[in-house]
């Protein structure tokens, strides 16, 4: 029975953790990301991306696909594509932070990771 608990309660109780360690100070986000270039890897696909955060709030791929970000009240990273085949997708995303590895999550669901550059 107590192995049977650990299955069910383990994952539950990591999945907190990691939401707890989310940043969450829109100041914070805002910084580390303004001037910024992030390169990583798209885990849905495997692709590598470059993405540029310009002190205007304008960001850019390698594409040459733009768009515009920001930080909301929640200390979420956004962005709304202008250009490219994402034309219109917009979505915030969830940051954790280890040293210059960036990990975003939308949902709750890691769905890229890279290195911050300045």
């Amino acid at each position: 029975m107590l192995r049977l608990l650990q299955v069910l309660v383990l994952p539950l109780l990591l999945g907190n953790v990691l939401a707890e360690d989310f940043l969450r100070d829109k100041d914070e986000v805002e910084s580390m990301l303004k001037g910024a270039t992030l390169q990583g890897t798209y885990l849905r696909t495997g692709s590598s991306y470059t993405l540029e955060f310009r002190a205007d709030g304008t960001l850019l791929n390698k594409s040459g696909a733009s768009a515009r970000w920001w930080v909301n009240e929640h200390g979420q990273y956004c962005r709304e594509w202008l250009s490219g085949k994402l034309a219109g997708n917009q979505a915030c995303m969830d940051l954790q932070r280890d040293g210059q590895q960036i990990r975003l999550y939308a949902n709750g669901k890691q769905v890229a990771e890279g290195e911050l550059h300045r």
